[in-house]
């Protein structure tokens, strides 16, 4: 599963925005308030009429992830808000190599949306019809991942502290269909990975495929060293172990390594989940679409500069869309994985590829004269409005001379603390007689 094209119309901030995409990374930046996070919720939108259809879930209108809500609306101030209508999303994608074109719209206030999809519908409910029948076709993984997908707790995690609970979920029909592996895919605030080991182990039900394709995908990745993951019932945790055979309890990892490694594994387990017959292999294998909102999340800067070329190693058959602030993991990108929301034109690779990080903080990122910091820039701003003034001394009357002395010392006062700079610009100013 490819995206090939996006197109919004009138969602939340974008008017009008057509996308193209590469095959298997694509990382977006932009100013805060550029709509970052509306595009990956866009894309989420945009193919949960696909996955919703083909898992058949059901949710009510205001969880419904494939329905255009109040708040995607795109809304104007003139003398009041006004809402933009109608929105859109026009889709263009390849899934198991058939292309497929879909849209989904809200005309008004009142109906909440058309669906204009058959197309997808249809192919939906073609390998619906495989899976049921048990035929081995792969089925695309989706997955997004929140800032939230740290700390989050899972409306389904109180349930699994409770034994009934756990007990009616292991006997549900969608726990015994590969259309388990769906299970909040597209809820940017969920990390189940606890439980995904949680139940499994409890009730005594690892899994020959789930298990080795984890591992296999840890091991690839290789995460800070840490290479393997499972849950200890006594500890009520998850457990990592490195290369070198040291174990350490999952939560008691840095920030940045717990979110790449629940990351890695539940992007992992949905795979074998939804392809058990790719066995070991189902990370490697399974097709997909991966949203990511701020990849470079706790992250250390060396890790940053890695992260997209471990995930597409690991990951090669998975398109990944991620945001990011992170001049680091712009450096490490390559021709046509990078779209700048501030910029209407795709940016060229030299801009970018190979380039340090004070020319892409400066030229991409467009912040000035990165190699100096804000206080810096400020001080000398400060000192060259103080020569003017004082230039400006000379023909100022008794009274204008009082209120320049005022504005001088008002001037430099933020800056009392950097004896040198404070003393030279007050030297200034005494030569000068004022």
């Amino acid at each position: 599963m490819k995206i090939q094209q996006l197109e919004l119309q009138n969602f939340r901030c974008f008017e009008h925005k057509i996308f193209e995409f590469s095959d298997q990374f694509n990382v977006i930046i932009g100013d805060n308030g550029t709509g970052k996070t509306a595009f990956c919720d866009a894309i989420g939108l945009i193919i949960a009429v696909f996955i919703y259809r083909l898992a058949e879930i059901r949710e009510n209108t205001f969880q419904d992830k494939s329905r255009i809500q109040d708040s995607d609306i795109r809304q104007v101030r003139n003398q009041k808000i006004e809402w933009k209508l109608p929105v859109g999303l026009f889709c263009k994608s390849i899934i198991n190599d058939v292309q497929l074109q879909w849209s989904t719209t809200r005309i008004n206030s009142r109906i909440n949306s058309i669906n204009q999809s058959l197309n997808i519908l249809q192919f939906a409910d073609y390998l619906r019809e495989k899976v049921n029948n048990s035929q081995n076709i792969n089925l695309p993984l989706v997955a997004y991942y929140g800032t939230g997908r740290l700390w989050w707790k899972s409306q389904n995690n109180q349930a699994l502290e409770d034994n009934q609970a756990l007990e009616d979920m292991r006997n549900s029909p969608t726990r015994q269909s590969r259309f388990w592996g769906y299970t909040e895919c597209l809820d940017r605030r969920s990390n189940l990975i606890l439980d995904w080991f949680k139940f499994e182990i409890r009730f005594g039900e690892g899994s020959v495929t789930t298990h080795p394709a984890i591992l296999n995908a840890l091991s690839v990745c290789q995460i800070d060293n840490w290479i393997e993951i499972k849950y200890d019932d006594r500890e009520d945790n998850l457990v990592v172990r490195s290369l070198d055979g040291n174990s350490q309890i999952f939560n008691k990892l840095s920030d940045g390594v717990k979110n790449m490694v629940a990351m890695v594994a539940d992007i992992a387990y949905r795979a074998a989940v939804l392809n058990p017959h790719l066995e070991s292999e189902a990370a490697r294998l399974t097709p997909g679409i991966v949203l990511i909102d701020e990849l470079d999340l706790h992250l250390h800067p060396k890790w940053q500069r890695r992260v997209v070329e471990d995930l597409k190693r690991t990951f090669p058959n998975i398109q990944f869309f991620a945001t990011t602030h992170s001049e680091h993991i712009i450096q490490s990108l390559r021709d046509g994985e990078l779209i700048d929301l501030n910029n209407p034109d795709l940016i060229p690779a030299d801009e970018y590829e190979n380039k340090n990080i004070e020319y892409i903080t400066e030229n991409v990122m467009h912040v000035p004269h990165p190699y100096r910091n804000e206080r810096y820039e400020r001080m000398m701003k400060t000192a060259e409005r103080y020569y003017q003034m004082l230039e400006n001394a000379n023909n100022s009357s008794p009274e204008e001379l009082e209120k320049l002395k005022m504005e001088l010392d008002e001037l430099i006062e933020p800056y009392s603390d950097d004896v040198a700079y404070h003393a030279f610009l007050k030297m200034e100013r005494l030569a000068r007689g004022l």
